[in-house]
C-alpha cells in the first residue's frame, strides 16, 4: 500500500477522534518506529504529515497534537531536537502552515508542567542553534507568543 496525502489525512482523522488514553500508546509506538527508521523514511513522514495539515483544520486536531507534545517530551533530546528539525525544515518551504499551527502549539505547549515546557524550549533552541541562518525559520514572521517562549529565562 502506498502511503498519500489522504491516507495521512485519514489516519490524523482517526488518532483525533480517539479517547487520549487510546491515543497515547499508538503515538509512543509510532514515535518509537519512527525513531528506528532512515532519515529518508522520517522526512517522507514529515512530508506527508505537513501536506495533510494543509487540508484539515489544524484548530480540530489540538488534543491530538496536545497527545503528541506530550509523549514526544518524555523521549531523549536528540531524538526530539531530531523531530523538530524535520518539522522547521518542512514547515520553511510551507511557511503558510506557520500561522494557523502556532497558536494551536502555544495552547498545547501552555498545557504542559514547567518541566516539560522547559524541555521542549530547550530542544528547540538547540534545534535552532543546529538550521543554517539562511534556513532559520526565525526568518519567518512568528508571533510575540513565540518570540516570548524562545526569550524565556
Amino acid at each position: 500500500m502506498s502511503i498519500n496525502t489522504g491516507n495521512t489525512e485519514d489516519i490524523i482523522q482517526i488518532l483525533g477522534n480517539l479517547q487520549s488514553f487510546l491515543r497515547k500508546p499508538i503515538i509512543k509506538n509510532k514515535l518509537i518506529d519512527f525513531f528506528k527508521k532512515d532519515s529518508e523514511f522520517q522526512l517522507e513522514t514529515i512530508n506527508l504529515i505537513l501536506d495533510s495539515l494543509e487540508n484539515i483544520n489544524i484548530q480540530k486536531f489540538q488534543d491530538l497534537i496536545s497527545s503528541w507534545l506530550e509523549v514526544l517530551v518524555y523521549f531523549e533530546p536528540s531524538q526530539i531536537n531530531q523531530i523538530i528539525i524535520l518539522y522547521l525544515n518542512g514547515l520553511q518551504k510551507r511557511k503558510e502552515l506557520i500561522n494557523p499551527l502556532e497558536p494551536v502549539l502555544f495552547y498545547c505547549i501552555n498545557k504542559m508542567s514547567k518541566e516539560q515546557k522547559e524541555k521542549l524550549r530547550d530542544c528547540f533552541l538547540e534545534t535552532l542553534f543546529m538550521i543554517p541562518n539562511k534556513n532559520n525559520i526565525l526568518h519567518s514572521t512568528l508571533s510575540e507568543e513565540t518570540l516570548a517562549f524562545i526569550r524565556k529565562n
